[in-house]
């Protein structure tokens, strides 16, 4: 397997993760060159449990906190996405960065298109598989 191909294994596979891909996109937002693992956490437990930010705490909050600097930010830093330091609990744009969000700018639309008229043709009775 070449370089590329296996750079972009990589790229696909951190991608299939939701909070992975939760965290890129609260990185494109922010304007700020560096984000800690604090507020990642915040974000996407606010997002989950369709609270706002300041209402995201507790139980929820901890476990996407643990989930993101256990697992997921450890995996989107060997794909290349973000630069994490454990240490200080801080995130921030990696080298591929860029490609990881214009994989999901472009695939997320197609996803949602196909997805939609894969569902429209299971509800076709005449849909013979």
């Amino acid at each position: 397997m070449s370089n590329s191909e296996e750079a972009l294994s990589a790229l696909y596979h951190a991608l299939r993760a939701p909070r992975r891909r939760a965290v890129i996109h609260f990185l494109q937002q922010n304007d700020d060159e560096v984000i800690t693992t604090r507020e990642l956490a915040r974000q996407i437990a606010s997002r989950e449990q369709g609270l706002t930010d300041q209402q995201a705490t507790g139980e929820p909050y901890r476990n996407v906190y643990n989930a993101l600097s256990q697992t997921h930010l450890p995996t989107l830093a060997r794909a290349g996405i973000i630069i994490y330091d454990p240490q200080r609990q801080t995130v921030l744009h990696g080298k591929r960065f860029e490609l990881a969000a214009l994989l999901l700018e472009i695939n997320t639309p197609t996803v949602k298109t196909f997805g939609s008229m894969t569902e429209e043709n299971d509800d076709d009775p005449h849909n013979h598989r």
